[in-house]
């Protein structure tokens, strides 16, 4: 990171970052083009899970090539001046990356998805019910790919 003032180092704080944040963005490697998508996700244990359908072209992608980056952040604000060439950001994010691996078994599907659900259903960790029920007509319908993340940095501006 160029500006190592602004690192995040505080495990804490990159947590609190993964579990406010409502939108992970994933990057994939398409060929020569990059290709840029906003997901609904889940983190547990240094891994990402992701929402997904069952097809398109992040699931070609992947097929080719599982490399894949993904970006959340919080906090955002513009914080103006009297000159607008002063103007700043006010932001913390986290920027990762890993291999993704669709997942099969039908056991780990269940559990992945009770982790993207518990984020958004604001289920938190020390819920005695964190588990869901899904229908096997739903669960056909749904893709989840795992991110066992290998690299994982945080950035904060304005505070």
């Amino acid at each position: 990171m160029r500006r190592s003032d602004k690192q995040i180092k505080d495990p804490e704080l990159l947590l609190e970052i993964l579990n406010q944040s409502q939108v992970c963005r994933i990057a994939l490697c398409d060929g020569e083009k990059p290709y840029l998508v906003p997901m609904n996700f889940g983190y547990s244990e240094n891994t990402l899970y992701l929402h997904s359908a069952t097809g398109g072209r992040k699931i070609d992608i992947l097929k080719e090539n599982n490399n894949i980056c993904f970006q959340m952040d919080i906090e955002t604000q513009i914080v103006k001046s009297e000159n607008p060439c002063n103007w700043g950001m006010k932001y913390l994010s986290v920027i990762g990356s890993g291999h993704a691996h669709i997942i099969n078994d039908i056991q780990e599907k269940k559990e992945a998805l009770d982790i993207i659900i518990a984020k958004y259903s604001k289920k938190s960790d020390e819920s005695a019910e964190k588990s869901f029920e899904y229908s096997d007509e739903a669960l056909s319908k749904v893709l989840v790919i795992k991110v066992e993340v290998e690299e994982i940095t945080g950035k904060k501006s304005g505070y």
